[in-house]
């Protein structure tokens, strides 16, 4: 594949990101969405949980349209992230969750770069980081690696999503 006029490009080992994974959009209300999403979208509700995230509790609604994943989170703590990001730009897209072949690669590599990580949080089937939104132009990154590896089809990712858990058991 020929190099993009005026960037540099290099063989490296940095981990592959392996595909885009989900979208999360910050909701006030993740019930209230699910079913707007449905009804505008004919999407196809999956699973609704209370996630205890490091960054606090949050209430995730996933949904599926098409081959795609969209999970719509709600704060469950006044102050917490979600609503914090609402307040200061909106209901919307609050972050893109890319899926990397090796997490602990990922970090090397960007840790090596300069850049920092702010969060990094451990679920039953899964690992991730996440990237603060000024170094993607504006945009938060989720990178996460399945501990059981990537799923091949929609409905793998569906039952993924099905068993998912926090680490405590709750």
């Amino acid at each position: 594949m020929a190099a993009h006029a005026g960037y540099e490009t290099k063989e490296r080992a940095m981990a592959r990101i392996k595909r885009i994974d989900h979208v999360a959009i910050a909701v006030k209300d993740a019930d209230q969405a699910t079913r707007q999403f449905v009804m505008l979208l004919n999407a196809i509700p999956i699973r609704t949980i209370i996630l205890k995230e490091k960054a606090g509790p949050a209430k995730v609604s996933y949904i599926r349209i098409g081959e795609n994943v969209i999970s719509l989170v709600q704060s469950m703590d006044a102050d917490g992230f979600i609503n914090q990001h609402i307040a200061r730009h909106g209901e919307g897209l609050h972050h893109l969750g890319l899926e990397v072949d090796n997490l602990e690669e990922f970090i090397t590599e960007v840790e090596g770069k300069g850049f920092k990580i702010p969060l990094r949080d451990e679920f039953s089937n899964r690992s991730e980081l996440v990237l603060r939104p000024r170094d993607a132009a504006g945009v938060v990154l989720q990178i996460m690696e399945w501990k059981e590896g990537s799923d091949v089809t929609p409905e793998d990712r569906i039952k993924r999503i099905l068993d998912l858990e926090n680490l405590d058991g709750d």
